[in-house]
């Protein structure tokens, strides 16, 4: 198929990925861990978890109150789970 003025034929490989990449789909626990961070580089987290989470949900908030905001004005607003 032609896209753009680029054809490939089919069954050429135009990109492979290593396996040696591949991440399963479902990761059970995913656990951080910063010690190796302090002790070799001397980094320290300028955040706590706290602040992290009530940063986040403040930009969560804002982006509902935009898309709500959008909707009263008769905006056609994408929902990213449809």
């Amino acid at each position: 198929e032609n896209h753009g003025g680029y054809a490939v034929p089919e069954g050429k490989v135009v990109v492979k990925v290593d396996a040696r990449y591949y991440r399963p789909t479902e990761v059970d626990l995913l656990i951080g861990d910063a010690t190796k961070a302090k002790e070799k580089l001397g980094w320290t987290p300028t955040y706590t978890l706290a602040e992290m989470v009530t940063e986040m949900v403040a930009a969560d908030v804002e982006l509902f109150k935009r898309e709500q905001f959008l909707k009263e004005q008769g905006f056609r607003v994408n929902n990213e789970f449809e």
